[in-house]
């Protein structure tokens, strides 16, 4: 695997651990049927990536690189902010995802009303997450 894939599947573990999480899934190719999809549920997509060139990170032999991660959130229901705080701590806990990770935050959060007559909320986080691998090395 590469360290990509094991961030992003250390991030659905991190996901496994918020109770009210019913579905959790990385790097959805199809769009969601809000009519079967069990809710509170989250997708976790893979974003850009550009190289570290801060000197402070440099580490010989390693490519440093800063990469975004969005975690998609829909919920019926539910009281959003209580659900991105969980998010949030959970997400903070495991910070330097198992060691994969130099570091990580979240940069942000976008709130949207998806269907108001059915109550079905969703929430864009948005994480920045810092990691390097060896040179050359996926």
């Amino acid at each position: 695997m590469t360290v990509r894939a094991d961030i992003l599947a250390y991030i659905k573990t991190i996901l496994q651990g918020v109770s009210d999480l019913t579905e959790i899934s990385v790097d959805r190719a199809n769009l969601i049927d809000l009519e079967t999809v069990k809710f509170p549920a989250a997708f976790v997509f893979s974003g850009t990536e550009s190289r570290v060139t801060d000197p402070s990170y440099a580490v010989i032999g390693y490519e440093t690189w800063r990469w975004n991660v969005a975690i998609e959130v829909f919920a019926q229901n539910k009281d959003m902010e209580i659900l991105l705080g969980t998010i949030h701590e959970k997400m903070h806990s495991g910070e330097t995802m198992n060691g994969k990770a130099v570091t990580s935050y979240r940069t942000g959060v976008d709130m949207l009303i998806i269907d108001p007559i059915q109550s079905i909320k969703a929430m864009l986080i948005d994480y920045e997450i810092v990691y390097r691998h060896q040179k050359g090395g996926p």
